[in-house]
């Protein structure tokens, strides 16, 4: 009877601890993941790829930029970037560009979430990365804008 029971105990305790460990998390909200506001630590125009902040050696003008990416919808976002220039004297001028609604999609290897507009791909966000691709407004050429949520 001694075995039997024990016997018993051991089969509940490996079924709790296989039906305990079985439970997936929920798939977190898309538009909570890319939400925040952002760092922008690179641009990339015309083939040249700039760290920022950049500091312009000949103009002694500073340029910095942030993103602010607000949920609208559990797949879909909106985001205001705004480039900063700073110059010597520290007067600062900032423009912001609004890109307007993106929708979020899970990309096919699963550990991306990837931005569309007009079922265009204009976006990725990874591990906290957000990269996505314009049309500069002033230039009309593409440029690509990566950035580090904070």
């Amino acid at each position: 009877m001694k075995n039997a029971r024990l016997l018993l105990l051991s089969a509940l305790a490996v079924l709790f601890f296989v039906t305990s460990c079985s439970k997936t998390e929920p798939e977190p909200i898309m538009g909570d993941q890319v939400a925040g506001k952002y760092t922008i630590t690179a641009v990339t125009s015309g083939g040249i790829k700039i760290a920022l902040p950049f500091n312009n050696p000949v103009t002694g003008i500073e340029l910095s930029g942030k993103i602010d990416v607000t949920k609208i919808a559990d797949d879909k976002v909106k985001a205001i970037v705004s480039l900063i220039d700073k110059d010597k004297a520290g007067k600062t001028t900032t423009d912001n560009l609004d890109f307007g609604e993106v929708t979020l999609k899970k990309a096919a290897s699963g550990s991306e979430i990837e931005g569309y507009q007009n079922n265009v791909k204009v976006g990725t966000y990874a591990n906290n990365i957000l990269t996505f691709s314009a049309i500069d407004p002033d230039t009309k050429s593409p440029i690509s804008i990566e950035a580090k949520k904070n």
